[in-house]
Protein backbone atom coordinates (compact mmCIF):
# COMPACT_ATOMS: atom_id res chain seq x y z
CA UNK A 1 0.00 0.00 0.00
CA UNK A 2 1.42 3.67 -0.83
CA UNK A 3 2.10 5.99 1.60
CA UNK A 4 0.32 9.28 2.31
CA UNK A 5 2.41 12.35 2.32
CA UNK A 6 1.83 12.38 6.41
CA UNK A 7 3.46 9.03 6.89
CA UNK A 8 6.51 9.86 4.43
CA UNK A 9 6.97 12.55 6.46
CA UNK A 10 7.00 11.39 9.72
CA UNK A 11 9.15 8.84 8.50
CA UNK A 12 11.84 11.44 7.46
CA UNK A 13 11.00 13.06 11.27
CA UNK A 14 11.99 9.49 12.64
CA UNK A 15 14.67 9.29 10.48
CA UNK A 16 16.34 12.85 10.18
CA UNK A 17 15.44 14.15 13.99
CA UNK A 18 19.00 13.27 15.82
CA UNK A 19 21.36 14.21 12.94
CA UNK A 20 21.51 17.65 13.65
CA UNK A 21 23.40 19.62 15.85
CA UNK A 22 20.90 22.54 15.97
CA UNK A 23 18.97 22.72 19.44
CA UNK A 24 16.53 25.82 18.55
CA UNK A 25 13.24 26.40 18.60
CA UNK A 26 12.48 27.29 14.84
CA UNK A 27 15.03 25.07 12.95
CA UNK A 28 16.51 22.65 15.71
CA UNK A 29 15.72 19.74 18.14
CA UNK A 30 13.58 22.35 20.39
CA UNK A 31 11.15 22.62 17.76
CA UNK A 32 10.82 18.85 16.76
CA UNK A 33 10.29 18.21 20.49
CA UNK A 34 7.13 20.11 20.43
CA UNK A 35 6.49 18.43 17.59
CA UNK A 36 6.67 15.07 18.62
CA UNK A 37 4.70 15.65 21.86
CA UNK A 38 1.69 16.57 19.97
CA UNK A 39 1.82 14.07 17.85
CA UNK A 40 2.25 11.66 20.51
CA UNK A 41 -1.09 13.30 22.23
CA UNK A 42 -2.26 12.59 18.67
CA UNK A 43 -1.91 9.49 17.55
CA UNK A 44 -1.26 7.38 20.87
CA UNK A 45 2.01 5.86 19.56
CA UNK A 46 4.93 5.35 21.87
CA UNK A 47 7.03 5.67 19.48
CA UNK A 48 6.86 9.22 19.76
CA UNK A 49 6.84 10.15 23.09
CA UNK A 50 10.01 7.87 23.34
CA UNK A 51 11.97 10.20 20.48
CA UNK A 52 11.07 13.47 22.19
CA UNK A 53 12.32 12.25 25.54
CA UNK A 54 15.47 11.38 23.39
CA UNK A 55 15.56 14.53 21.75
CA UNK A 56 15.51 16.82 24.54
CA UNK A 57 18.39 14.43 26.37
CA UNK A 58 20.51 15.14 22.84
CA UNK A 59 19.75 18.92 23.67
CA UNK A 60 20.59 19.22 27.13
CA UNK A 61 23.63 17.51 26.27
CA UNK A 62 24.30 19.71 23.38
CA UNK A 63 23.30 23.12 25.05
CA UNK A 64 26.04 25.52 25.59
CA UNK A 65 26.88 28.92 27.09
CA UNK A 66 28.09 29.94 23.53
CA UNK A 67 24.66 29.56 21.91
CA UNK A 68 23.37 32.92 20.40
CA UNK A 69 20.78 34.95 22.94
CA UNK A 70 18.27 34.60 20.03
CA UNK A 71 14.51 33.35 19.95
CA UNK A 72 14.94 30.80 16.57
CA UNK A 73 17.99 29.82 17.02
CA UNK A 74 19.37 30.14 20.36
CA UNK A 75 18.61 29.83 24.41
CA UNK A 76 15.89 32.41 24.44
CA UNK A 77 13.88 29.84 22.13
CA UNK A 78 14.68 26.67 23.83
CA UNK A 79 13.58 28.35 27.41
CA UNK A 80 10.06 29.61 25.46
CA UNK A 81 9.91 25.29 24.55
CA UNK A 82 10.35 24.41 28.19
CA UNK A 83 7.87 26.64 29.18
CA UNK A 84 5.00 25.64 26.31
CA UNK A 85 6.19 21.94 27.64
CA UNK A 86 5.51 22.44 30.90
CA UNK A 87 2.67 25.38 30.95
CA UNK A 88 0.63 22.54 28.45
CA UNK A 89 1.10 19.68 30.58
CA UNK A 90 3.71 17.66 28.40
CA UNK A 91 5.63 17.41 31.15
CA UNK A 92 5.65 17.86 35.03
CA UNK A 93 8.23 19.95 36.03
CA UNK A 94 9.59 23.48 37.75
CA UNK A 95 10.40 26.31 35.37
CA UNK A 96 12.71 28.07 37.40
CA UNK A 97 14.94 25.23 39.01
CA UNK A 98 14.90 23.94 34.80
CA UNK A 99 15.74 27.56 33.44
CA UNK A 100 18.18 28.88 35.96
CA UNK A 101 20.94 29.12 33.61
CA UNK A 102 19.22 30.04 30.61
CA UNK A 103 18.01 33.18 32.72
CA UNK A 104 22.05 33.51 33.77
CA UNK A 105 22.60 33.94 30.04
CA UNK A 106 20.01 36.12 28.87
CA UNK A 107 20.34 38.52 32.11
CA UNK A 108 24.11 38.95 30.69
CA UNK A 109 22.64 40.67 27.75
CA UNK A 110 22.91 44.13 27.49
CA UNK A 111 19.43 45.40 26.78
CA UNK A 112 20.12 49.25 27.29
CA UNK A 113 21.90 49.30 24.04
CA UNK A 114 19.83 47.15 21.72
CA UNK A 115 19.64 47.96 18.72
CA UNK A 116 17.67 45.05 16.84
CA UNK A 117 14.02 44.33 18.31
CA UNK A 118 13.42 41.50 15.44
CA UNK A 119 12.03 37.99 16.15
CA UNK A 120 14.46 35.72 15.34
CA UNK A 121 17.61 37.73 16.84
CA UNK A 122 16.32 40.29 18.18
CA UNK A 123 14.30 41.94 21.51
CA UNK A 124 10.74 41.04 20.26
CA UNK A 125 11.98 36.99 20.55
CA UNK A 126 13.63 37.65 24.06
CA UNK A 127 9.89 39.47 25.02
CA UNK A 128 8.41 35.97 24.08
CA UNK A 129 10.68 34.02 26.52
CA UNK A 130 10.45 36.36 29.49
CA UNK A 131 6.32 36.79 29.22
CA UNK A 132 6.33 33.15 28.53
CA UNK A 133 8.53 32.57 31.27
CA UNK A 134 7.29 34.77 34.39
CA UNK A 135 3.94 33.73 33.74
CA UNK A 136 4.78 30.58 34.32
CA UNK A 137 7.29 31.11 36.89
CA UNK A 138 4.68 32.96 38.89
CA UNK A 139 2.44 30.32 39.09
CA UNK A 140 4.44 28.05 40.69
CA UNK A 141 6.69 30.69 42.90
CA UNK A 142 5.82 33.44 45.15
CA UNK A 143 9.63 34.81 43.35
CA UNK A 144 10.35 36.31 39.47
CA UNK A 145 12.77 34.82 37.68
CA UNK A 146 14.52 37.47 36.53
CA UNK A 147 16.37 40.61 38.82
CA UNK A 148 15.10 43.55 39.48
CA UNK A 149 17.93 45.44 37.33
CA UNK A 150 17.23 43.41 34.26
CA UNK A 151 13.73 43.72 34.56
CA UNK A 152 14.19 47.60 34.75
CA UNK A 153 16.21 47.26 32.07
CA UNK A 154 14.20 45.57 29.46
CA UNK A 155 11.57 48.49 30.15
CA UNK A 156 13.46 50.91 29.63
CA UNK A 157 15.00 49.09 26.19
CA UNK A 158 10.90 49.30 25.67
CA UNK A 159 10.36 52.64 26.11
CA UNK A 160 13.28 54.06 24.19
CA UNK A 161 12.58 52.74 21.04
CA UNK A 162 13.27 55.02 18.54
CA UNK A 163 10.25 56.38 17.01
CA UNK A 164 11.47 56.59 13.34
CA UNK A 165 11.38 52.43 13.80
CA UNK A 166 8.51 50.86 12.28
CA UNK A 167 7.66 48.26 14.62
CA UNK A 168 5.63 44.79 13.97
CA UNK A 169 1.92 44.86 15.68
CA UNK A 170 3.34 41.84 17.44
CA UNK A 171 6.15 43.78 18.91
CA UNK A 172 3.93 46.51 20.36
CA UNK A 173 1.29 44.12 21.82
CA UNK A 174 4.61 42.36 23.63
CA UNK A 175 6.03 45.27 24.53
CA UNK A 176 2.28 46.35 26.20
CA UNK A 177 2.07 43.77 27.96
CA UNK A 178 5.32 43.60 29.58
CA UNK A 179 5.06 47.61 30.55
CA UNK A 180 1.74 46.68 31.77
CA UNK A 181 3.25 43.99 34.29
CA UNK A 182 6.29 45.82 35.11
CA UNK A 183 4.64 49.39 36.42
CA UNK A 184 1.11 47.68 38.07
CA UNK A 185 2.51 43.90 38.39
CA UNK A 186 -0.47 42.72 36.71
CA UNK A 187 -1.47 39.40 35.76
CA UNK A 188 0.29 38.68 32.31
CA UNK A 189 -2.27 37.59 29.54
CA UNK A 190 0.30 36.28 27.19
CA UNK A 191 -0.51 32.57 25.66
CA UNK A 192 1.77 30.42 24.24
CA UNK A 193 1.04 29.78 20.52
CA UNK A 194 3.09 27.62 18.21
CA UNK A 195 1.34 28.77 15.00
CA UNK A 196 2.35 32.35 14.70
CA UNK A 197 5.67 30.65 13.80
CA UNK A 198 4.67 28.96 11.62
CA UNK A 199 4.85 29.29 7.40
CA UNK A 200 2.68 27.59 4.96
CA UNK A 201 4.85 25.53 2.87
CA UNK A 202 4.13 23.31 -0.15
CA UNK A 203 5.12 19.87 0.10
CA UNK A 204 4.98 17.00 -1.95
CA UNK A 205 6.82 13.19 -1.69
CA UNK A 206 9.64 13.40 -3.49
CA UNK A 207 12.68 15.55 -2.22
CA UNK A 208 11.53 15.49 1.18
CA UNK A 209 14.73 13.69 1.86
CA UNK A 210 16.27 17.11 1.15
CA UNK A 211 13.52 19.37 3.13
CA UNK A 212 14.27 21.01 6.11
CA UNK A 213 12.93 19.15 9.29
CA UNK A 214 12.11 22.48 11.18
CA UNK A 215 8.98 24.24 12.68
CA UNK A 216 9.08 27.33 10.63
CA UNK A 217 9.35 26.61 6.99
CA UNK A 218 9.97 22.92 7.84
CA UNK A 219 8.27 19.48 7.37
CA UNK A 220 7.33 19.50 11.55
CA UNK A 221 5.95 22.50 11.09
CA UNK A 222 3.83 21.45 8.01
CA UNK A 223 2.03 18.81 9.89
CA UNK A 224 1.96 20.47 13.49
CA UNK A 225 0.16 23.41 11.81
CA UNK A 226 -2.57 21.32 10.12
CA UNK A 227 -2.66 18.84 13.54
CA UNK A 228 -3.07 22.19 15.60
CA UNK A 229 -6.23 23.46 13.03
CA UNK A 230 -7.54 19.82 13.39
CA UNK A 231 -6.78 19.02 9.89
CA UNK A 232 -5.67 15.64 9.78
Amino acid sequence: MELTLEQHIIHQLLLRSSMGKEVGLFHGKMGLILFFVHYFKHSGQQVYDDTADELMDELKAEIHTELPVGFATGIAGVGWGVEYLIQNGFVVDDSLKVCRSIDRTIMEKDLCRVTDYSLDTGLEGILHFVLAHIKGVMKQHAELPFDTNYLSDLYYALTTVPKDIDLPESFKILSTDYSSFYENRTELDYSLQLTPFMDEVQLEKEGLNRFPLGLKKGMAGFLLKKLIGNRL
